[in-house]
């Protein structure tokens, strides 16, 4: 049963002040929003896998952080504070709202009471996706600040392995400027892939595979940050200083590896303070876009028109995180493989426990 639904159940018997005042109530209503009660066990399930995460993620930026050089802007705490404000006013408003419709049957209402359940489904999935990627960032520079030994030679032995190449592929991408402008575009496209998918998903009020997919992203996030612990590295670009005409025509699209010097300035201390209003991504082991792409396609995986063009995107992004993101092939590898666990860990979480005798 939905959450509208069930304030539909109760609108007859009590109005909005009973709402806002009755325990049960408010406690049903935490239930819904942070754990995804209305969706049944496996989405319950779900987020106390994702909870956890952003609570380890924390607890460890919390313990760290004091002890590095590195300080939270005070900012973030204004935008954090007004972030919890808004999912406040938003809830109130959404449950009034409902309260006030009632059981109403015509179809304005009806529209009106769809309307505002995915209004709602979108703060639920905004509140912990914004937590964790707060606390994820913050570890990265974390980990980035440490001055850990970089280990990029480990990584360009492991494609040596492979039988790849990193200056060469760079360099084959580049000779056709068609093939760089793909690859461009589909790598700048990550994040509105995932948007697109995650709006859909609200739209079709699948919040059961919204609470899979965060839990599969705070997963990945954990897998990320312990990755990028264990293998510090500045990225393909940084170890082999290609020369400027193998990418000319990827330069021509714009600035590359941008986030290199980010990393860089982390490392010298010359950046010492975390500012979430102009964080970047600088993890090159495992790579992130990899696991998102990875995840973005399972998450799209139950309706097939939109499964087919999501998996064309996301897969020539892939390709493009080596050129374009400066990523070792063993970075995308380690990204494939350690979201797909993720994605096992959560499937198997999903299933309902069963009790011996």
């Amino acid at each position: 049963m939905s959450s509208i639904s069930r304030i539909e159940k109760r609108a007859g018997n009590s109005g909005a002040r009973g709402l806002l005042v009755d325990p049960i109530r408010i406690r049903d209503a935490a239930a819904r929003w942070f754990m995804f009660s209305d969706f049944g066990d496996a989405a319950q399930r779900h987020m106390a896998i994702a909870w956890s995460c952003i609570f380890a993620c924390t607890l460890a930026d919390a313990i760290w952080l004091p002890n590095s050089g590195l300080s939270f802007a005070s900012g973030n705490w204004i935008a954090i504070l007004k972030g919890i404000a808004y999912c406040g006013i938003a809830a109130a408003f959404i449950a009034i709202a409902s309260s006030r419709l009632g059981a109403d049957l015509r179809r304005p209402a009806v529209l009106l009471r769809r309307g505002l359940f995915m209004t709602e489904l979108f703060w639920r999935a905004l509140l912990p996706i914004s937590a964790l990627l707060t606390a994820g960032s913050t570890l990265s520079y974390l980990i980035a600040a440490a001055k850990l030994p970089l280990r990029d030679d480990v990584l360009a032995n492991v494609d040596h392995l492979l039988g790849f190449d990193w200056p060469s592929f760079v360099a084959a991408t580049n000779s056709n400027s068609f093939i760089a402008t793909l690859l461009t575009t589909a790598y700048q496209s990550t994040g509105l892939m995932s948007q697109l998918v995650l709006a859909w998903l609200i739209l079709q009020r699948r919040g059961d595979r919204l609470a899979e997919f965060i839990a599969v992203l705070s997963l990945s996030a954990v897998a990320l940050c312990i990755g990028m612990r264990l293998i510090l590295a500045a990225g393909a670009f940084a170890y082999f200083h290609p020369a400027p005409h193998t990418y000319a025509h990827f330069a021509a699209l714009g600035d590359m590896w941008t986030f290199g010097r980010t990393f860089s300035m982390l490392r010298d201390g010359s950046l010492s303070v975390v500012d979430m209003a102009g964080v970047d991504g600088i993890v090159s082991f495992p790579s992130f876009h990899t696991m998102l792409g990875v995840m973005t396609i399972y998450a799209a995986r139950d309706t097939r028109w939109l499964v087919v063009p999501v998996f064309i995107v996301n897969a020539t992004m892939i390709v493009a995180t080596m050129p374009v993101g400066g990523h070792h092939l063993a970075d995308v590898l380690a990204g494939g493989g350690l979201t797909t666990a993720a994605i096992l860990v959560a499937r198997r979480s999903a299933r309902p426990s069963v009790s011996r005798t």
